[in-house]
């Protein structure tokens, strides 16, 4: 009977123990890392989300909300309205890819993003709007607009400036949300680094460490594929809680463009992983050429 050398069996129970939380934890590392940086800083908040008003699904919608914004705004009676329309959306498509446009989006996503901080951290009171919601509040500028609309009897066409809000938050849900941000403030700029951490200790620690090494990566491509599957299939459901079709449009958007970075990290995960079955695959075969050599 082959006795088990002193401390080995407390070794591998640490061994395992590291290794299945290197796996488990994986996901929230990731999160918590992409949170910690889009979520947490206002100049990365703004850079990542401020080609969303230049895409064409977006600006489309928002010349819908300009249409819709003014014709709401004036009284005209049915025939010059409809006669209005035409020409109004033709120049509102112009507005919208105007710099004064990106401008307002720019200024108006940053300043949010400074309210939203200060709210998450306690620093201030929460400005909601009429639906109990934290929201981005866009001024479309249309000056350009000023001479068709005097042209249709508008008066006072000058003053117009139709709002776009994008909801960011339910104050039912803000609780939660801080929970969350303060988590990802804390635990997100080293939680992955601890992860790997946990996986060179279930790798240093074991007996048998090519099968370790092979279990963690295995289970770092499994999950971090599961959370990329995640987060794409959660978009649809997220995007139907959000109201009116301009806002869910642009939300769908800033969607898209705010998990590249989270994907990109998934990227870099299933890298890992596979770089690390990839390890234990060559070790084992090195190993079996070395046992078979004749001594």
């Amino acid at each position: 009977m082959v006795s088990q050398r002193p401390g080995g069996a407390g070794r591998s129970v640490v061994s395992s123990l590291c290794g299945v939380l290197a796996v488990v934890l994986l996901p929230v590392a990731l999160v918590a890392f992409w949170a910690s940086v889009l979520l947490t800083r206002t100049d990365v908040f703004v850079e990542e989300l401020k080609p969303v008003v230049s895409t064409p699904q977006v600006q489309e919608a928002l010349t819908d909300g300009i249409v819709d914004g003014v014709l709401g705004a004036v009284q005209l009676r049915p025939a010059v309205e409809q006669a209005l329309e035409g020409p109004l959306r033709t120049q509102a498509a112009t507005v919208v890819a105007s710099p004064q446009v990106a401008a307002a989006w720019t200024s108006a996503i940053r300043a949010v993003h400074t309210q939203l901080l200060a709210v998450m951290e306690g620093r201030a009171d929460t400005q909601l709007d009429a639906d109990g919601r934290v929201a981005v509040r866009v001024a479309i500028p249309v000056p350009a607009l000023t001479s068709t609309l005097e042209r249709f009897g508008v008066t006072d066409a000058a003053s117009l400036a139709p709002v776009v809000t994008i909801p960011l938050v339910r104050a039912d849900d803000l609780r939660t949300a801080q929970q969350v941000y303060r988590f990802a403030d804390a635990v997100g700029p080293w939680a992955p680094a601890a992860v790997a951490v946990l996986a060179l200790l279930a790798v240093a620690l074991a007996r048998r460490r090519r099968a370790v090494a092979a279990a963690v990566g295995a289970g770092w491509v499994v999950l971090a594929l599961g959370l990329a599957l995640g987060v794409m299939v959660a978009r649809e459901p997220l995007m139907r809680r959000v109201t009116p079709p301009v806002a869910r449009t642009i939300a769908d958007t800033a969607y898209g463009l705010a998990a590249r970075n989270l994907y990109a990290e998934i990227g870099v995960a299933v890298g890992a992983g596979l770089v690390l079955l990839l390890l234990a695959g060559v070790s084992r075969v090195v190993g079996r050429r070395r046992a078979s050599r004749p001594a």
